[in-house]
């Protein structure tokens, strides 16, 4: 009868030590967006196909209730951007140019992230989803337009500009004014046109159709109207805005009982280009196809998932 016992309570020990041993779901969160729903579906799919269980909450919020929801550990693995540590981290943001350098900006957000929250930044996709100035493709063939020092020359040379952005990019020295500073370029205000809020979706249409001779216009990086509409983003070499890379970010905790995530995700961030992510965004956006199958899609071609 004792040894029963005993073999019973060994029994029940052990079970309830592989019930406790036993790994909670990541729970995986993005902003509501385009991009957040490929890159958290992708993310869904890539962790699943690790047999690592998964609570997904893509599309989760705000980027201000998504980083809180992180920090109280309500969520544990989000995509967020580089540039966004100088929000987050305000005390040492006193030379806020450090976001204007991709590395510099994402090594920063890191390390601060990891000492004061042990939410660690893995590896950026290289993408900037942040304020630049696109252009319709056939015009920029045919003035030899490719980056903010070919535009900067057609301007100062003379040519025809009419430029659609919000006041808060024409005033910002982060924005237009910082353009104009560093590629050497002054727009006249005849070649403005401002709005009082950011919606870039009416700029874009402004700019597709022609309105009031505007043929430049004020675009996030990555946003899925630019390959829809035949445009295209010149490139700004001195990285005049904040750099915003796209980032999975994990709760350190998290990572230390699944340590083959940062493995897992890495090769697929590394393979996301500017150009990638527009197409990707349009389909969703624009094309309305779902995010989830848009995200194996890519995954699959591109040998990420079987």
């Amino acid at each position: 009868m004792l040894i029963a016992l005993v073999v019973l309570a060994v029994a029940l020990s052990g079970g309830c030590l592989t019930k406790k041993a036993e790994k909670a779901p990541v729970i995986v969160a993005t902003m509501i967006d385009s991009e957040g729903s490929v890159l958290g579906r992708a993310i869904v799919l890539l962790l699943e196909d690790a047999k690592i269980k998964v609570t997904d909450k893509v599309n989760f919020g705000t980027p201000d209730i998504l980083r809180k929801a992180l920090e109280n550990k309500e969520v544990d693995l989000v995509v967020d951007y580089t540039g966004s540590g100088q929000y987050y981290h305000p005390e040492e943001a006193s030379d806020t140019t450090i976001w204007n350098d991709p590395q510099k900006g994402y090594e920063l957000t890191a390390k601060l992230d990891k000492e004061k929250n042990d939410i660690i930044w893995l590896t950026p996709a290289q993408a900037n989803n942040t304020e630049m100035i696109a252009v319709k493709r056939q015009f920029a063939d045919e003035n030899g337009l490719k980056d903010m020092w070919d535009f900067a020359k057609y301007v100062s040379s003379g040519g025809e500009i009419k430029l659609i952005c919000s006041a808060s990019f024409t005033e910002n020295k982060l924005g237009l004014l910082g353009y104009e500073e560093k590629y050497g370029f002054k727009l006249k205000d005849s070649q403005l046109i401002i709005l009082s809020s950011g919606n870039t979706a009416e700029m874009l249409k402004a700019l597709n159709e022609g309105t009031s001779g505007v043929n430049a216009s004020l675009v996030y990086g990555t946003d899925g109207a630019l390959d829809k509409m035949g445009l295209i983003v010149l490139e700004d070499p001195l990285h005049v805005p904040p750099v915003y890379l796209p980032t999975p970010v994990i709760r350190g905790e998290v990572l230390r009982a699944n340590p083959e995530i940062e493995d897992i995700l890495r090769p697929v961030f590394e393979s996301l280009t500017l150009e990638k992510l527009q197409k990707l965004n349009a389909q969703v956006a624009y094309d309305g196809r779902d995010a989830t199958v848009v995200a194996r899609e890519y995954l699959q071609e591109n040998g990420f998932l079987k």
